[in-house]
């Protein structure tokens, strides 16, 4: 889910992509705990 339009090298959906997939995996531990 990308709300803000990356730039043509991509540089901002990569960092997008990283930040969702670490606050991804904080959900699955509150999951968990």
């Amino acid at each position: 889910e990308t709300e803000i339009t990356a730039p043509a090298d991509g540089t901002v959906s990569a960092v997008d992509v990283a930040v969702g997939e670490a606050v991804q995996g904080g959900q699955v531990l509150l999951e968990w705990a």
